[in-house]
This record gives C-alpha cells, sequence and structure tokens, in this order.
C-alpha cells in the first residue's frame, strides 16, 4: 500500500480555519543549491498564493560567479538580496529575505498563521548549527501530548551532498513519539515523517574544524565538489516541492550518485518509519478498529 503525504495543518477543536495563502515556503542557503532551487521554486508558485523567503547571510564573491546563480555586476551584495529583487522582477511576486544567519524565533514567525496546502523549511545549508536551528523550528511547532499527537504542520526539506552524491530529505518529526499514529491507513494518507535529523542523526554533529573552510563554488573549483551537484540536487528538491504542492508527494527521501548513475527514492512507509522511530508498527499505523 502506498501513503500519500498530507502537509496540510491539522484541524484544532473542529473549527474551521481561514487560510490566506496556499503556500508559505521558507528556503535556508541561497548558494550552490539554494540559488538554483529558489528559481525553480519561484515557477512552481506561478499562480499560486504563496509566499516564499530566502535566507542568506553571505555576499556574492567572485568565485561564485558562474558556479552558482549570480553574475560579476552582482558581487559584493548579499545573495538573499540579490536573488529575492531579481526573481521578484521575473516573476512579478513579492519575495521576502533576510542577510541575517537563520533563527527559528525569527524567521519561523511567518508560519505562526499557516498556509491551507503546504508549510515547508528548506535547508540548502552545509553546517551541523544551521541544521540544528531548523530542527529547533520543528521543535517548537509539535507536541508530544495525546494520541494521537497533535502534528506540527511545518514540513523540514533538507537537501545535502557531497563531491557527486548527495540526499533529500523530508520530515517534520524530530522526536520519535510524535510519529505514532502517522499514517491513517483507512485514508492512505501520512500526517507525519521523520524529521531529517530523526533519518540522520549525523547531520546535527559538527564535523571537525577545518583550517580553511570553503563554500560550494570553491569546492567545485578546487575538484572537492562536481560542476553540476547543486543542480542536481536542486532539481530533485523541486520535484519534491512539486509533489506537495500538488498533494501528491509519497517519498521521504531520495538518495543519488552520479558517479554511479543511480537514484534511490525511500517511499513514506509505516515499517521504514517504524524502524527508524524505535517504534511497533502498530503504533506509527494503528489498525482499523472493527465496527
Amino acid at each position: 500500500m502506498t501513503y500519500r503525504i498530507d502537509p496540510g495543518p491539522i484541524p484544532h477543536g473542529g473549527y474551521a480555519r481561514r487560510f490566506d495563502q496556499e503556500a508559505t515556503i521558507v528556503l535556508v542557503g541561497c548558494g550552490g543549491t539554494g540559488g538554483f532551487l529558489a528559481e525553480a521554486i519561484c515557477r512552481l508558485l506561478i499562480g499560486r498564493s504563496a509566499q516564499l523567503h530566502l535566507v542568506d547571510l553571505d555576499r556574492v564573491e567572485t568565485h561564485n560567479v558562474a558556479r552558482q546563480a549570480f553574475d560579476r555586476t552582482e558581487i559584493g551584495q548579499f545573495k538573499a538580496e540579490v536573488l529575492a529583487e531579481r526573481l521578484a522582477r521575473h516573476f512579478g511576486r513579492v519575495i521576502g529575505y533576510s542577510v541575517l544567519p537563520y533563527d527559528r524565533n525569527l524567521h519561523a514567525q511567518v508560519f505562526s498563521h499557516p498556509s491551507s496546502q503546504l508549510n515547508l523549511l528548506i535547508g540548502c545549508v552545509d553546517n551541523a548549527a544551521a541544521r540544528r536551528q531548523i530542527a529547533a523550528t520543528l521543535d517548537g511547532h509539535s507536541s508530544s501530548y495525546g494520541y494521537p499527537p497533535v502534528l506540527q504542520s511545518v514540513l523540514w526539506l533538507d537537501c545535502g551532498n557531497g563531491r557527486n552524491a548527495g540526499q533529500i530529505l523530508l520530515g517534520n518529526a524530530t522526536r520519535a513519539e510524535a510519529l505514532r499514529g502517522a499514517f491513517l491507513t483507512q485514508r492512505g494518507i501520512c500526517r507525519a515523517l521523520p524529521a531529517p535529523n530523526l533519518q540522520r542523526p549525523d547531520l546535527l554533529d559538527a564535523p571537525p574544524e577545518s583550517p580553511a573552510p570553503v563554500d560550494c563554488a570553491e569546492a567545485v573549483a578546487t575538484g572537492d565538489q562536481g560542476s553540476t551537484i547543486n543542480q542536481v540536487v536542486a532539481a530533485i528538491a523541486a520535484s519534491f516541492v512539486e509533489k506537495l504542492l500538488n498533494g501528491t508527494c509519497q517519498w521521504m527521501a531520495s538518495y543519488f550518485d552520479l558517479d554511479d548513475g543511480t537514484l534511490r527514492c525511500v517511499p513514506a512507509d509505516p515499517k521504514t518509519v517504524a524502524s527508524i522511530a524505535g517504534l511497533h508498527v502498530n503504533a506509527i499505523a494503528p489498525p482499523a478498529r472493527a465496527a
């Protein structure tokens, strides 16, 4: 049996909600992957009532030109500002941006009034500290009280890569207990998935400090990262966004390797989720009660 991920907000108290937007998307990191993904998202949002916000504290540097979504006239400007203004002109859409480090208490305020179809936080970052802030955002939108639990409405889509391989992970539950009752078998839908940090706990572990940290563009120049890896990550991530917007997403993760020529998509499945959470599958997908 396949399950469709339902990213819509959970009703509270049986009262109907009024929504002003179809989707709210916050993209953190506008460098190698984020710059390409931001444009792809704008195309997906054509004709939709939606908010898009970009967050990145870095400025465009000379080595970013041609390797990322920037040109020479933009050197010295903030990446988030450059992208927001350019995409706003091109697509005729208001796009918010911030040049401060991502902070859940500041940037997640846009999720205080959820959108009707999709509330998505996308991480295109390459460090554990930023991912910890993103994970903390989900902690602030979840509750472990009651059964089934009150599940958070914000989904986290994490994009990561090495030299020529990478992964895209989707989820919203940072704690195993929040996955109880996540799958509604009779309706064929899934309301919660392990957050990227539950799927890959190592994402929140800081790597050993490097004496000379480099960004994506420098990594490409030195051969530590493939020339097309960021576009590939962005394309697969955009496919997740498209399916989430259309209500047809059935994946919780995708892994690819450009050297081996492989792409493996992990479906949202109770057994897989139960294994990650360390819970019995019946806790994840309670059997239907006899009439």
